[in-house]
């Protein structure tokens, strides 16, 4: 046998990255040239080999990779425990080892707890209807500062129709994950290549329809920020979502008079 992944996670975690005997750091800092360097070792107390430290015949061979036979020791101690097996016993390895993991976990509980990540959201963020969109630009400005996205389309769509709204949909999805990296002239490329989709998007009978949520994130050891997230939606133009929304003159209100509920 073999110590598996998940004993390995546990002892290195109980341990807490520490040997058990003087307590330094098994994980050594990457510097400008090299990466980490691992210096602790995961050591037996019980030996599987006839003539390891501290091997007993009648030990279950089943448990010689045993987190309970495992002790996390810097290199230095661990060549000293094994050399030394005499005065360091399989009854002191156990009892160094419960001593330390319960020290870990008294530091462990002393730090204040960290919150986990959440996102929250607001209902009065959440926009119950959405303003048609009839240009690139509109929609590549309005989603570029985004960090996450609804997507909603019409059912029943035909498979050439599920080609020209989705692939809609990821190239627009495409050009907000790269924005921060465009340069002036690909935003106007991007605008002029999403203003075409929603043209053959209207052609066919489509309406695309936009808007933005504020969103919070809380938790982790930072303060709680905000962000937007796009809704966006593909609709036929003769679905009934669609409503038509007037200004106070009684006509129809310019560039967003229809809207697709939410």
């Amino acid at each position: 046998m073999a110590i598996t992944d998940k004993t390995r996670k546990v002892l290195w975690g109980r341990s807490g990255n520490l040997c058990a005997i003087c307590r330094q750091r098994l994980v050594v800092d990457e510097t400008e040239l090299d990466s980490e360097s691992v210096v602790g070792d995961e050591c037996h107390i019980i030996s599987g080999a006839p003539n390891g430290p501290r091997h007993e015949p009648t030990f279950p061979a089943d448990e010689i990779d045993d987190i309970s036979n495992l002790l996390l020791l810097c290199r230095v101690h661990h060549k000293m425990v094994d050399d030394q097996f005499e005065t360091y016993s399989a009854e002191l390895l156990r009892n160094i080892k419960a001593s330390h993991e319960k020290w870990v976990e008294s530091k462990l509980k002393g730090q204040e707890e960290i919150a986990p990540v959440r996102i929250r959201r607001f209902k009065n963020e959440i926009p119950t209807h959405l303003p048609a969109v009839t240009s690139g630009k509109d929609l590549f400005n309005l989603a570029s500062d985004c960090h996450g996205s609804y997507q909603n389309y019409s059912d029943d769509l035909s498979d050439e129709e599920v080609e020209t709204v989705g692939g809609f949909l990821q190239n627009l999805q495409d050009w907000i994950d790269i924005c921060g990296d465009l340069q002036p002239i690909d935003k106007v490329r991007a605008t002029k290549s999403i203003d075409d989709e929603i043209k053959v998007l209207n052609t066919i009978g489509f309406v695309v329809f936009a808007g933005i949520e504020i969103q919070r994130m809380e938790g982790g050891v930072g303060n709680p920020s905000t962000f937007k997230v796009l809704h966006i939606s593909v609709i036929r133009r003769t679905d009934p979502s669609i409503i038509s929304v007037n200004d106070e003159t009684g006509n129809l209100g310019e560039g967003d008079g229809t809207g697709a509920g939410c």
